[in-house]
């Protein structure tokens, strides 16, 4: 069943993902992103969200058309940021054994998805690809839950 509606999910994005490609219309780069972030960055992280073990664990899956443009676009940005020292970003395989270890609310129902996660329990996350920018707003509000 998990699978029938990853892959369903799935689907419906490359759909998406062709039409906008068909329109002419092009995911914003990497410097584009890096604009953003500097803009809504916000405050670096306290000293006791340091110690909380604080990350952003990206679920992803093989195949997954948006899991690619995740990390072509949204990573390199967020790599080179502050934020990414004090706050690692990683990633994993849906089918792999420590998925099942997650302190998930809930079952991910689309891929990428972007779980910030406290002591391995959530406390919020991103479903989908959304571009640089608004991944970045996204995250940013997550991390304003966590002061």
């Amino acid at each position: 069943m998990f699978l029938r509606t990853v892959s369903a999910s799935l689907i419906r994005m490359s759909i998406a993902l062709l039409l906008l490609l068909a329109s002419g219309m092009s995911p914003p780069g990497p410097l584009t992103a890096q604009a953003a972030f500097d803009e809504t960055a916000g405050p670096a992280p306290s000293r006791d969200q340091l110690d909380a073990n604080l990350q952003i664990v990206v679920l992803e899956a093989p195949g997954c058309t948006y899991c690619t443009l995740f990390r072509r676009y949204v990573l390199p940005a967020y790599a080179t940021s502050p934020r990414s020292r004090d706050v690692p970003i990683k990633f994993l395989d849906l089918n792999d054994e420590a998925y099942d270890k997650l302190g998930l609310d809930g079952p991910v129902d689309m891929v990428p998805t972007a779980v910030l996660m406290q002591n391995n329990r959530e406390v919020g996350r991103i479903a989908g690809y959304l571009g640089p920018e608004n991944f970045f707003h996204a995250m940013n509000h997550l991390l304003a839950r966590v002061n």
